[in-house]
């Protein structure tokens, strides 16, 4: 029970800090902290449902809301190695914690 409640911590902290990366990687270190983060189609502001790594990507088929831009595959590839990294990472905290 540990191992997978640390492993599902450890997906969330990977997919974050993968989507962050992804940021920084498209707009340079200073623009990764110019407000938060919007659609590349339209400028619109997203919400915060909409930055759930990986299951914003699905639950919106890879698609703006307002706009139905696409957003590209790489977005969706970096959060998924970030949550399998995390939750890998995680399991092995979890599994070091239970000895």
């Amino acid at each position: 029970m540990v191992i997978a409640l640390v492993a599902l911590i450890g997906a969330g902290i990977g997919g974050t800090l993968a989507s962050y990366f992804g940021v920084v990687a498209d707009r340079g270190w200073a623009g990764s902290v110019e407000g938060r983060s919007r659609c590349d189609g339209c400028g619109r502001t997203l919400q915060w449902f909409e930055l759930v790594p990986v299951l914003s990507f699905v639950a919106l088929a890879g698609r703006c809301r307002t706009c139905e831009a696409r957003l590209t595959r790489a977005h969706l590839a970096r959060e998924a190695l970030g949550v399998a990294l995390g939750a890998a990472a995680g399991a092995a905290i979890g599994i070091a914690l239970g000895r």
